[in-house]
């Protein structure tokens, strides 16, 4: 039979007699022990240490989510912006595919109309860049910018809003794309994190055939131009001599204006052959290729019409001239030659030079 355990309080103390194998011991156990004693405490520890635990993996799995939500919408945003960059030469274009149709274009100037040409005087009148809205209606009837970003914005989630904005500079051209959208998360955490999840992203529209284009025009212009002399440069090639023949030359008819305009640029009369049926009589040719006509007794609209384009077509092939002045004397009879202003405008404007003798 099982001995009986009896206790007594004795001063706060709890005397306790309990029996050890065959031998009974009387053991005596101070309130103080039972604070300094381990047992139970990693039952109590945990107890604290758990709550943290679940509550740090919750909060990662929350902010794992919103990285990845926030991640797609860099992800649209900058693949809508590039595919409508890729697509913005031909409003026809797939955006997805690329495919077009080689009978669908937007015409040779559509650069001119409808590219958002007026951003470029924006600094003068003010002006709103292109833009549409995110999800796209599918209005048909628009034209321009807002047709090719209606067409890539089609290819965006519908759960996605924002917009899409182009905007043109002249020297670039850039698409902007804003995407947002909401993120759902508990009750409990509804006012600690952001309620939106936004990514932007803009892409430049890169022109390939409109570069092409400009690449080949300039070396043709180039070389079409190449060698020519310019109105400044052929005032400066005609230099007075150092002595002036005495007496002074009298100027009374075209053969003593031509004789004069000779001497004065150390040239020579010379024939040319514009085209197979028309030749002209250049009165001074001087060293450098530059062709000195002289004007004393003249018909404006026969110069407009007959001598003005002579001249232009050898301007423009610039074979056997690289420049041409007109030179105007004076009637003796008269104090200042009769030139309008209008043709001398016109003579410069086509690249001829115009002196004028009084």
């Amino acid at each position: 039979m099982m001995p009986k355990i009896l206790v007594l309080l004795r001063h706060n103390h709890v005397v306790s007699r309990y029996r050890v194998g065959w031998q009974e011991k009387i053991r005596l156990v101070s309130g103080s022990s039972l604070i300094r004693s381990t047992q139970g405490s990693f039952t109590i520890e945990a107890s604290f240490v758990l709550p943290i635990v679940l509550l740090s993996t919750i909060s990662l799995l929350f902010l794992a989510l919103f990285v990845f939500q926030t991640s797609s919408a860099f992800h649209n945003a900058g693949l809508a912006a590039d595919r409508a960059a890729f697509v913005w030469d031909n409003s026809s274009k797939n955006p997805v595919t690329g495919d077009v149709d080689i009978q669908a274009s937007d015409g040779l100037y559509w650069r001119l109309h409808s590219d958002s040409m007026s951003d470029l005087f924006r600094f003068l009148i003010p002006n709103t860049s292109a833009s549409v809205e995110l999800p796209t209606s599918g209005n048909e009837n628009v034209g321009g910018p807002e047709k090719k970003m209606i067409n890539v914005g089609r290819t965006i989630p519908q759960e996605w809003r924002g917009s899409m904005q182009y905007v043109n500079n002249g020297i670039a051209r850039e698409v902007k794309v804003q995407l947002q959208k909401p993120f759902r998360s508990p009750l409990f955490a509804s006012d600690k994190l952001q309620k939106q999840v936004e990514s932007g992203a803009h892409a430049q529209v890169i022109d390939p055939v409109e570069w092409i284009r400009l690449v080949d025009l300039t070396r043709t212009f180039i070389q079409e131009i190449q060698g020519r002399i310019n109105p400044k440069e052929a005032l400066q090639t005609m230099v007075e001599p150092n002595t002036v023949p005495e007496p002074s030359p009298v100027i009374n008819s075209h053969q003593s204006a031509a004789a004069y305009l000779r001497t004065l640029v150390n040239g020579q009369e010379q024939i040319i052959q514009v085209n197979p049926s028309t030749k002209r009589t250049v009165d001074a040719m001087d060293a450098n290729q530059v062709a000195h006509q002289a004007y004393y007794s003249f018909n404006e609209k026969q110069l407009r019409e007959v001598q003005m384009p002579k001249d232009v077509e050898l301007l423009r092939e610039g074979t056997h001239v690289k420049g041409i002045v007109w030179h105007f004397f004076k009637l003796s009879k008269q104090d200042k030659v009769k030139l309008t202003g209008a043709l001398r405008q016109e003579l410069e404007r086509q690249g001829i030079v115009v002196v004028i003798h009084e």
